[in-house]
Formats: structure tokens, sequence, C-alpha cells
């Protein structure tokens, strides 16, 4: 066996690969796709800038009687300007969903519901669009929620269940949650934090997860408030996921949640058992 130094004209000189192009038309598309997101989340965070200023909305989440909240964007806006963070487990609601489940809530609530969106900020833009409620909240530790409604956004890290401001301690009478890892640790770190933020035992818990942990909500989730839970009628539809997903509810009646959906357009009150 013989060995050689390559000569100059060897494979340094030859072109670089080639990538598909079916392949290229795909990362082309995808490069295009994250410019524009960039582009509409820096318009929509310059239009709350602008209207913060001018006292549409409140200067922060602890500013809570200045001005008045703008509308929220629309569903479709709002999936153009904010991708999905894999990393975090981002997966939205299809738009047909996240419209249903919205009007479903909307028909357990009255219009002086306290009402949280634990990492499901995809319910939360389709409830605001259905009816907007000044004490809906959205919990999220991705920060780029922010612009949705700056006074309606607080961060929550799930790492420290216990960190969120002390003026929602047991304030909430509905919180919808939807976990973003499918585990037990998860799991219960959202239930420290909805022992502390759910208002009674008469207030709701909406939980949005992945049957393959029925029997890790079953256990958890188990007394008042927070349970027992039951299987809702609402079928779940993530537009990127194929696993089965369901939903639960704590309240009385919550195995027909999702049977029958009111059409758009709702009058209040709904429900006189709200504050």
């Amino acid at each position: 066996m013989s060995s050689r130094s390559p000569s100059p004209d060897s494979d340094l000189s030859e072109s670089p690969p080639k990538l598909d192009p079916s392949v290229l038309a795909l990362l082309n598309q995808f490069i295009t796709e994250r410019e524009d997101e960039e582009r509409r989340f820096k318009a929509l965070e310059a239009e709350h800038v602008a209207a913060t200023i001018a006292g549409v909305t409140g200067a922060g989440p602890d500013d809570e009687e200045k001005g008045a909240d703008i509308p929220i964007v629309s569903l479709a806006e709002y999936k153009k300007t904010f991708g999905e963070d894999w990393q975090l487990s981002q997966f939205w609601y299809s738009d047909s969903f996240a419209t249903r489940i919205a009007e479903a809530i909307h028909a357990q609530c009255s219009e002086n519901t306290r009402i949280a969106f634990l990492c499901c900020p995809t319910a939360f833009v389709a409830f605001q669009n259905v009816n907007q409620l000044k004490d809906a909240y959205v919990f999220e530790v991705d920060q780029r929620f922010a612009v949705l409604s700056p006074r309606q956004y607080i961060f929550y890290d799930l790492d420290e269940p216990d960190t969120f401001p002390e003026r929602f301690r047991h304030y909430f009478d509905f919180v919808v949650v939807d976990p973003p890892f499918l585990n037990e640790v998860t799991n219960k770190k959202v239930l420290t934090t909805l022992r502390q933020i759910m208002k009674s035992k008469d207030s709701k818990l909406l939980l949005l997860t992945s049957t393959s942990v029925e029997d890790v909500v079953k256990q958890v989730y188990d007394e008042p408030p927070v349970g027992p839970l039951k299987r809702t009628a609402l079928l779940v539809e993530h537009g990127q996921l194929a696993n089965d997903f369901a939903s639960w509810g704590s309240w009385e009646g919550a195995e027909n949640f999702g049977n029958q959906l009111p059409r758009s357009g709702l009058s209040y009150p709904l429900d006189t058992n709200t504050h």
C-alpha cells in the first residue's frame, strides 16, 4: 500500500456540494417566514409602545387603572407574528379549535370573571377576540407576548411556581392551563401555582394536555379547587401535533363542556356565580 499527498488539483479544488432544489426551496421559505415574523413583531411592538405613550394602554402590569386596553390582534395575525418555539414546547392550536374553546370558555364566564391562561397564549388571544375581558391575563415565560397587552401579560416561569404578582394570590375564578411538558414534574409545578392563584373551592380549572399523561392528571389534580377532574367533550386540536390530546374540567357538569358551543357574539351575564 502506498500513500501520497493530495495534488493541488484534488478535492480541495472541487465545487462545494449543492443542495437539492426542493431542500433549498424549503430553506428559503423558512428564512422568509422568520424574516416576516420578525418584521411583524417589530411593527406590533412599535404600535403598542406608541399606544402606551398615548395613554391607550397601561404602562405595565402594575398600572391597573390607567387607560383602556387596545383590541387584541386577530388569530391569523398572531400566528404570522409569533412563530412556535419548539424549545419551549410551543405548538399553537388550530384556528377552528382556538375559536371553539374560546366560545366555550366564555359561556362559563361573566363580564367580571377573573380568568388566567397559563402556558396557552393562543387560547388567550382567541378568548379576547371573541369578547375582550379586562380581567383576563396570560401567564407565559416567553416575553414576546408582552406586546399583546402589556397590562395583561404576566411573566411566569414554571421552574419558579411560587413567583407571581402578589395581587393574584387567590384571585382567579377560572384558570385555563396547557402544561408545556408531558410529565408529572411539570404538572406538580403547575399545581403549586394553581393552589395559590385560584380564588376558592368554587373556582374552575380547565386543563388541556395529552391523554398519554391521563393517569398523572388524575393523581395530581385530585381535590378542590383543582379537582377531581372530569374529561370534557371538547376535542383538542393542535396544528402540528399528531398526539392525542384532551381536556379536563374541575366543575360540576364539566364532562359536557364543549358539547353545545354557543354562537359568536356573546352577551353577558352568562354565569351569575362569578363576581
